[in-house]
């Protein structure tokens, strides 16, 4: 794929919230796992640059605490299948911390 166009939180804000779109296993058909992220700031603004159109939004995860915001994450990937189907990114867990 490729990337697209970095999108950022104003000026003083920060990432506090996020979801994915996802695509639930196929079988036999190529699944495709995790398309697209939408991102909230701590001042509110929705951050949801373009991604696949395949699959269903998940929820959104539980926002950071006020004066918190986003300091790391953590990936869960596939790992190459060997002639199966991969699918790449699965899943994301973000990591709040203060100032």
């Amino acid at each position: 794929g490729s990337w697209g166009r970095p999108e950022s939180c104003p000026r003083g804000q920060r990432l506090v919230s996020f979801r994915l779109r996802v695509e639930e296993p196929r079988g036999l058909w190529d699944d495709s796992a995790a398309n697209a992220a939408a991102a909230v700031c701590s001042g509110g603004p929705v951050l949801q640059p373009p991604g696949g159109l395949r699959g269903s939004w998940g929820n959104w995860s539980l926002p950071c605490p006020p004066g918190a915001g986003v300091c790391g994450l953590r990936t869960r990937v596939e790992p190459p299948q060997r002639g199966a189907d991969d699918t790449g990114l699965n899943d994301v867990e973000l990591y709040c911390c203060s100032a």
